[in-house]
């Protein structure tokens, strides 16, 4: 059903349409949705961490007295401008199968978070069809209450052409005076309740500027309770609702998830391999040239001494020393390294298997939690089921007794009406009859939604 635009601003909502706009627009919805991007994020980034890391690195500084030239390998004291260029990489081979477990595991609580929103889904849903039904009983409360009035109304002017006649005394006009006065009460708190119920599907549906100035719902033939047995009991509800309902799908997959994370700490005990390699440069102001003559043979002739480890120049008394390009020093001080890294773990203070004990811990957790939910779960729907059932047996008690209590009143307003009782025993039939009616009301609204919320655990639409 679609919206129907009354007067003004006013659209008239049904319940699905407060259901769906409510799925869509809730805050807390929304912010349950954050939640799971997060974990898609966690997903793909478990994903990239099996791919290998590249990093680049710079650095340009100034000199001054004693130092290593990086160079050149010699120690020296001068001024001079330093620098290198690299860039390194590293990839991960072997890691106790850590990586592999992560992404398992990261794949399962997205899943889980998934779950987790649409167990908010649900109970925004029924947070909706609890609140629409709300404004529905106060509005039929208020029209009770509106009758009531008028009967009341009603009752006053044949009193009053009873007092004129001299039939009656003048206290039953009062008391019927005061009894208008207290109908009007109720019918003002009934609209307050009205107003109270749609603020709070307003609030629901996210409504910003909506109120119940301009506001309304579609109002619906609730049917009676038959007295007719319900077609099926909370066992078999619960065995339906185990295996669709998100609060129990996601205790499984976190008890899975919590098994991935033992798996993970216990990877740790495990040797790690990683194939790593750089390539770099370096750069010295210090650095020169060796020129014989107007001939250029490249940098100072020398090499590394192996026992003192440091280059050892070897000079020509010919030579001459001229600039050393920064560009060209770059090109002909690249170097290029590849290698192995294996890292053995032998003692790091018991804290692998510290957490070894800490993941199985989460995972007896996430056991219990699983059984706490299964058994929230199996209470919520043998208590909707026995009000649905205690409903009906009170919707058939009360419409006796309220048939019964009608017939009372009718003999009580013509009594009084010939004098033969006074306002109190009167008013002891009114208080019958009103909290009858009360009562069928209450009773016919506590069914429907008690087997609106089985129909929901059977995975059935909600409907009015």
């Amino acid at each position: 059903m679609s919206a129907q635009t009354t007067t003004g601003s006013e659209t008239v909502w049904s319940l699905q349409q407060c259901v769906d706009h409510a799925v869509k627009n809730n805050l807390q919805i929304i912010q349950s949705g954050l939640s799971v991007e997060q974990a898609a994020i966690d997903v793909n980034q478990s994903r990239a961490n099996q791919l290998p890391t590249v990093n680049g690195s710079a650095s340009h500084g100034f000199n001054n007295g004693f130092f290593l030239d990086p160079v050149r390998n010699q120690i020296q004291n001068t001024q001079i401008w330093s620098g290198n260029v690299g860039v390194n990489s590293s990839v991960n081979l072997f890691s106790g199968l850590q990586t592999h477990n992560t992404i398992k595991r990261n794949r399962l609580e997205y899943q889980a978070s998934q779950l987790d929103q649409q167990k908010v889904k649900n109970d925004v849903t029924l947070n909706v069809v609890t609140a629409y039904m709300n404004v529905l009983l106060n509005q039929e409360i208020l029209k009770t209450n509106q009758e009531r009035l008028t009967l009341t109304q009603s009752q006053l002017e044949r009193t009053e052409k009873l007092f004129r006649a001299g039939s009656v005394p003048e206290s039953n006009v009062l008391d019927l005076n005061a009894q208008i006065a207290s109908d009007e009460l109720n019918i003002i708190n009934a609209q307050n309740n009205i107003e109270l119920a749609e603020l709070r599907l307003i609030q629901l549906l996210n409504l910003t500027n909506a109120n119940p100035a301009n506001f309304s719902i579609v109002v619906p033939e609730i049917p009676n309770p038959d007295q007719s047995v319900i077609g099926f009991n909370a066992e078999d509800v619960y065995a339906t609702a185990s295996d669709r309902m998100p609060e129990i799908l996601r205790t499984r997959l976190r008890i899975q998830s919590a098994t991935r994370n033992i798996e993970i700490a216990r990877g740790a005990y495990y040797p790690s391999l990683s194939l790593v390699g750089s390539v770099s440069t370096r750069y010295s102001s210090g650095n020169s040239l060796i020129s014989f003559g107007n001939t250029t043979v490249g940098r100072p002739i020398g090499f590394i001494d192996p026992a003192m480890s440091q280059e050892l120049i070897l000079y020509s008394p010919q030579q001459n020393e001229v600039k050393y390009p920064y560009f060209d020093q770059l090109q002909d001080n690249v170097g290029q390294f590849i290698g192995i890294n294996l890292n053995v773990p032998i003692f790091n203070g018991f804290r692998v298997r510290n957490n070894v004990q800490l993941s199985k811990i989460g995972l007896r957790n996430a056991e219990i939690s699983s059984d706490i939910a299964k058994n929230e779960l199996k209470q919520t729907i043998a208590q909707a089921y026995t009000d649905a059932v205690g409903a009906q047996k009170r919707f058939v008690a009360a419409r006796k007794q309220l048939e019964a209590f009608e017939q009372a009143y009718k003999n009580a307003e013509i009594r009084l009406n010939n004098g033969l009782i006074n306002n109190v025993d009167f008013n002891v039939a009114r208080n019958n009859l009103v909290k009858a009616q009360s009562d069928i009301i209450q009773a016919k609204y506590d069914y429907t939604f008690k087997l609106k919320i089985l129909d929901f655990y059977q995975g059935k639409t909600i409907t009015l």
